[in-house]
């Protein structure tokens, strides 16, 4: 069931409840401000609700300034290895400045994480490869209970 948690018209927030995933999809010129609050917020989710994945759609996104770009995997991605998400999938945009934000991102990480990191076209096949996620690691997961979530 997917589950609307924020809505705004830079970003918006969704959870995949029976997958136990948080999909993230931002669009046109996100303000550095909306995103990197969006984004803490979201780990906030991940850690409170012990998330297994992270659909990251940056497929409408125009651009992003090259310090929240760095600031996500410098900042954020580490802070994702202490969560329960065992996948991120990040679904390219079609854009070129957006290509130049993907290849910034799968460049320039460095660090080895504890969870799996793979590009989509769309949600659907990100979704899917998602849900592979082994039983063992649902079973180490507590139970989803759902309130409501406001990220605003």
């Amino acid at each position: 069931m997917k589950l609307a948690c924020q809505t705004l018209p830079y970003i918006n927030v969704y959870l995949e409840t029976n997958l136990r995933v948080v999909h993230v999809e931002c669009q046109g010129f996100v303000p550095s401000s909306i995103y990197r609050q969006t984004i803490l917020r979201v780990l906030d989710v991940i850690k409170a609700h012990h998330l297994v994945g992270w659909v990251y759609d940056i497929r409408k996104l125009k651009s992003l300034h090259p310090h929240d770009q760095d600031w996500f995997i410098d900042d954020v991605l580490p802070l994702l290895t202490q969560t329960l998400v065992r996948k991120l999938a990040v679904l390219e945009s079609t854009s070129e400045l957006g290509q130049l934000n993907l290849s910034h991102l799968v460049y320039s990480t460095h660090t080895p994480f504890s969870f799996e990191l793979q590009y989509f076209a769309d949600v659907a096949s990100s979704l899917e490869w998602i849900a592979q996620t082994s039983a063992t690691d649902h079973r180490k997961v507590p139970a989803l209970g759902l309130q409501a979530m406001p990220l605003a």
